[in-house]
């Protein structure tokens, strides 16, 4: 079976683990074995990380560690998928540029 991370946490604002509870069974739905954890350290767990099929950040904002970043960048080196939206995944990790080019952008700020 397919194995989808989530990993959520950061700014509360946008509700990371509320948006956790309503994506999460739908992707259970589509055939994935969810897991869900609310600490960046589950990307240090090489052996996990290379089981990985889809992992969808929901982390406004915050800071991740160079080495779990590495974890991260290297699961979707190696062929995890990555999926997201709004500040759960282009708001993160404002001070790390491969974070950012793996997603493709930033978020800057709201208009006006």
């Amino acid at each position: 079976m397919k194995i989808a991370l989530f990993v959520w946490g950061g700014w509360e604002g946008h509700e990371p683990k509320q948006c956790v509870d309503i994506i999460a069974p739908m992707v259970e739905q589509n055939g994935f074995e969810v897991e869900v954890h609310n600490t960046l350290d589950v990307f240090l767990d090489e052996e996990k990380m290379k089981a990985v099929h889809l992992i969808v950040p929901v982390w406004t904002m915050g800071t991740i560690s160079g080495e779990q970043e590495a974890g991260f960048l290297r699961a979707v080196e190696n062929g995890a998928g990555v999926a997201g939206w709004h500040g759960g995944m282009g708001d993160a990790f404002r001070i790390n540029c491969g974070y950012q080019f793996m997603v493709g952008g930033q978020f800057v700020a709201h208009p006006g």
